[in-house]
């Protein structure tokens, strides 16, 4: 990689706070895409994106303004992901040798127990 970086695109060059005053100012029927796509300098394809979105699954328009890359979403929470490596790094001193099968069944298990919404594997019950 080199040492300075130049951004080849302007993807996601928007702020969460613009696209979301956009989302209100859209919502609220004061604006139409296309002046608020200028005004708040988002592009429009993304904006009616964001809105089919609020419409159609009655999410809050601020989480929908969020960036995200990728179309997979995590799983755990960050305090979760910090107990699960630590409960392996307490398994791991007391000298259980875990294998990747085992934590992956692990983590599949610790997501099932917390009712998270997964894309795991039902029937080898395995993340």
């Amino acid at each position: 990689m080199p040492r300075n970086y130049k951004r080849k695109t302007n993807r996601q060059s928007w702020s969460a706070d613009c696209m979301t005053r956009a989302l209100q100012e859209v919502l609220e029927g004061r604006m139409g895409y296309n002046k608020a796509a200028r005004t708040f300098s988002i592009p429009q394809s993304t904006l009616e994106d964001k809105v089919k979105k609020v419409r159609q699954r009655g999410l809050s328009s601020a989480s929908v303004a969020e960036k995200s890359l990728g179309r997979f979403k995590t799983v755990f929470t960050e305090a979760q992901e910090t107990e699960l490596v630590n409960h392996i790094l307490f398994l791991e001193e007391r000298l259980f040798g875990l294998t990747l099968h085992d934590l992956r069944r692990l983590a599949f298990e610790l997501a099932e127990r917390n009712n998270l919404s997964n894309n795991f594997n039902k029937t080898t019950q395995m993340a």
